[in-house]
């Protein structure tokens, strides 16, 4: 157990330095931070079984994971698990996308800091897509020059 939450913490410490240092270089501020030194957990000895009656524990909260709901989009998208059909996070629907998909691309899909990788793979995508149904968008437009007789 403690091994687990030194790596949790070790794994928030990591996290928070890398969005620093891409707000340093990007010169991007936000508010000072200290990310808070949690120790009660290491505190406790570890246990293998606890009676809840002599410990007067009377409530048993048990949160094992969430899950996606999709209800809102009415699109027939949704494999028989109830999963959207995608390519990266790109539908059959033009402009229909998804993010922060556990393997939506690799096992950092569903983390805040591998977010961005797909983010820039949809937004390539959104770009080359609208290049080819909009030529004119991309072609350098000419200043119109009003002339006076």
């Amino acid at each position: 157990m403690n091994t687990n939450l030194a790596a949790a913490d070790q794994f928030e410490a990591n996290l928070t330095a890398k969005i620093d240092i891409y707000m340093d270089r990007h010169g991007l501020t936000d508010p000072a931070e200290t990310l808070p030194q949690l120790t009660a957990g290491f505190n406790q000895p570890e246990m293998d079984d606890l009676n809840l009656n002599e410990a007067n524990i009377n409530t048993v909260i048990w949160a094992t994971g969430y899950s996606f709901d999709f209800r809102m989009v009415h699109l027939p998208i949704l494999d028989a698990d109830g999963y959207p059909v995608q390519q990266r996070g790109v539908t059959s629907y033009p402009g229909l996308y998804f993010i922060g998909l556990p393997w939506l691309h690799n096992a950092k899909s569903g983390l805040l800091f591998g977010v961005s990788e797909d983010a820039a793979h949809i937004a390539s995508h959104i770009i080359q897509r609208e290049q080819s149904e909009f030529p004119y968008w991309s072609a350098p437009v000419q200043p119109e020059v009003a002339y006076e007789s």
